[in-house]
């Protein structure tokens, strides 16, 4: 009696503020949800459940390709139900319809695929036209290892089946970090994503009073699903391809062809459009600029300046700002967040500077870069959160259902949010705790 009655008064609800992960052209939303806990310890002496499947979980070979075969061994359903997954993942559990939907093959497929060694997608990434490489089959899993798993992992939880959603939400992770698998920005958000709805279902599952406390789990995932650093050298290198490296010599004729392809390169991947007008005096402005800087930069002589065509002068300075942000981006893959947020500022604060001083209508380069690493970085930033929730289900268990006054008493250490390098905001009253990030 003593035990049931602990956990009947122990269902507590917890209230989660928290921005949500978003793409580069989305704004901030603020997420709220609201969690009834079941109070449950974290055993520390026990194997705990990995996330992310281990070295020794995997089955060697390419995940892509079983991925991708799902499709087209399922065509009734890619034409009658894929379309609508969207619709499934927001259906509620009693609705007649919902109860009736049947993923299991796409399941264990997602699952097999989640436990494979690595992810090869076969893109052309160093190719002529980077930026025109086209993503169909990486979108497709946002549906399907997204949306679709997610609505299959809330159909097991309703059932009580929670050891197989927790397996299905373990494949839903381990296919996110295979979106990532490539130095392409778009792929990681779609890792993300994914990784964000897996998220989603973690928190359903550990509303089960069956389900054991993740404190450990969470404490084993990485901070993002996959190395940032090739990423960031993949998008510098992508809108700097046309360049020629080692830069032809003062005065040749190469740099026509230089300046010809950076200019179609930028039209190929910008919306910006200038008229005749408009181009002829950004053209003037930045050869008027290059004439000054370069010297005192680079190094060069007037004798070397007069060798030099507009091209080639524009070109010149157009690499050096290239090479400048280079600089500066580069080693954002490998620091803390508050680091890549001082820097994200400093960066666009001297982007407008250089649009102000040409009055080009946008830059030419990955400026957004940074706020992309942030949004690679909200990862780490969730599992934290989530494991700040499992020390306050710990301490609870330990304290007859009461959470503590402040984070600093718990048992076992909630970490700090990544973003501000301090505890989570948290908040008791009466017995509903409130945690956010801001």
């Amino acid at each position: 009696m003593r035990r049931l009655k602990t956990t009947a008064l122990c269902l507590i609800g917890i209230a989660i503020f928290g921005f949500s992960a978003r793409s580069l052209a989305q704004q901030e939303t603020i997420n709220k949800k609201q969690l009834k806990l079941p109070v449950q310890a974290a055993k520390e002496f026990e194997s705990h459940f990995h996330l992310l499947p281990t070295e020794e979980e995997q089955e060697p070979g390419n995940a892509i390709p079983v991925l991708l075969r799902m499709v087209y061994e399922q065509q009734t359903f890619m034409r009658d139900v894929y379309p609508r997954l969207h619709e499934y993942v927001e259906m509620d559990v009693s609705d007649p319809e919902f109860t009736q939907f049947n993923f299991s093959r796409f399941a264990e497929q997602i699952n097999r695929a989640g436990s494979m060694s690595f992810a090869d997608w076969q893109y052309p990434i160093r190719g002529n036209r980077p930026y025109v490489i086209r993503l169909p089959d990486i979108q497709s899993q946002r549906q399907l290892a997204g949306r679709g798993m997610t609505a299959w992992i809330r159909l097991l939880l309703s059932k009580g089946e929670l050891d197989e959603a927790l397996k299905c939400i373990k494949g839903q992770l381990g296919c996110s970090r295979h979106c990532a698998a490539t130095p392409v920005v778009v792929c990681h958000f779609v890792g993300l994503a994914i990784a964000n709805m897996a998220f989603d279902n973690l928190e359903l599952a550990i509303q089960s009073s069956k389900c054991a406390n993740m404190y450990w789990s969470l404490a084993a995932l990485p901070p993002t699903l996959q190395d940032l650093g090739p990423m960031v050298r993949w998008e510098l290198w992508a809108i700097a391809s046309c360049l020629k490296e080692p830069l032809p010599p003062i005065g040749d004729k190469e740099w026509v062809q230089i300046a010809r392809k950076f200019v179609e390169l930028v039209a190929e991947s910008s919306d910006e459009r200038y008229t005749q007008d408009e181009g002829a005096k950004l053209q003037d402005k930045m050869q008027q600029l290059a004439k000054q800087q370069l010297p005192e930069a680079l190094g060069f002589t007037d004798a070397e300046i007069k060798q030099m065509s507009s091209e080639e002068l524009i070109m010149r300075w157009v690499y050096m700002q290239y090479c400048r942000l280079r600089t500066q981006i580069e080693p954002l893959a490998f620091q803390s967040p508050t680091q890549i947020i001082a820097a994200k500022s400093k960066i666009e604060a001297e982007n407008i500077a250089l649009l102000e001083s040409t009055g080009a209508k946008s830059s030419p380069y990955p400026i957004v870069l940074p706020h992309g690493i942030l949004v690679c970085r909200n990862f780490e930033r969730r599992v934290k959160f989530l494991q700040t929730i499992e020390s306050l289900r710990d301490y609870a268990s330990k304290h007859d259902g009461s959470f503590p006054a402040r984070l600093a008493d718990l048992h076992l250490p909630a970490p700090n949010d990544p973003f501000t390098e301090k505890p989570f905001e948290y908040e008791l009253k009466g017995t509903t705790a409130r945690i956010r990030q801001t």
